[in-house]
């Protein structure tokens, strides 16, 4: 007697990388004994081919400034063709507490988190991090996927002003001292560093300093009047 039947292959056989399953006839003698008989039989399936793939998009991309919030989106596919488990997703820029997922072949997860500009991002003009995804195949090897991406700071607008005042500012003599304060502040967008004051009339010993944007230094110092000076009368 010739028994033909069918099975529809399953995600589970493919992980497993094979099929196995047993027939067995059960029959009675005449005398009502049991007569018993099976065979097994294995199909293999496709070879198996791990694969993530990642793709990470920003909103905005360009001319980000300090205090923005840029929302990134990862897109993880399992474009293998076996189960892709306790996939983990790292960022170089955020800490994320997404918990681990699994992707059957053609799946998709899509993780969204923020990240606020900030003013070391615009001094380096960018801000460049990298998603990583890490999974297990079904034979518990890595399987890892990344992507890159660069979002843009708006343009550098690097600026310094100084105001500067005196105390008196008339009717001095010759002996009084006169009281200088200068305020030098970052009008512009980027970080200035070392910056040194020098003055035409007096000699300087303050230490270079750095500002960040909207920073201000006030610095003084003090002036005696000579008879030059007055000579000059001013």
């Amino acid at each position: 007697k010739t028994i033909t039947y069918t099975y529809t292959v399953t995600q589970a056989d493919v992980d497993a990388g094979k099929i196995e399953n047993t027939a067995t006839a059960t029959g009675k003698d005449p005398s009502k004994n049991d007569v018993t008989a099976s065979d097994d039989a294995e199909v293999t399936t496709v070879e198996a081919e791990a694969e993530l793939t990642v793709e990470k998009t920003a909103d905005p991309a360009s001319d980000v400034e300090v205090g923005d919030t840029v929302t990134y989106t990862v897109v993880v596919t399992n474009s293998g063709n076996v189960t892709v488990s306790g996939i983990a997703m790292s960022d170089t820029l955020v800490t994320l507490d997404e918990a681990a997922f699994d992707l059957a072949p053609a799946g998709t997860k899509t993780i969204t988190y923020t990240y606020t500009v900030t003013q070391a991002d615009v001094d380096a003009g960018k801000i460049h991090n990298t998603a990583t995804t890490t999974g297990k195949d079904p034979s518990n090897n890595d399987v890892t996927a990344s992507d890159e991406l660069t979002v843009t700071a708006e343009d550098a607008d690097a600026s310094l002003a100084v105001t500067k005042t005196a105390y008196p500012t008339k009717d001095v003599k010759v002996g009084d001292t006169v009281t200088y304060t200068v305020v030098v502040t970052n009008s512009g967008n980027v970080t200035v560093s070392g910056i040194a004051m020098s003055d035409s009339l007096v000699t300087l010993n303050e230490a270079a300093f750095d500002l960040a944007p909207a920073g201000t230094k006030t610095i003084t110092y003090t002036y005696t009047v000579t008879q030059a000076d007055v000579d000059a009368g001013k």
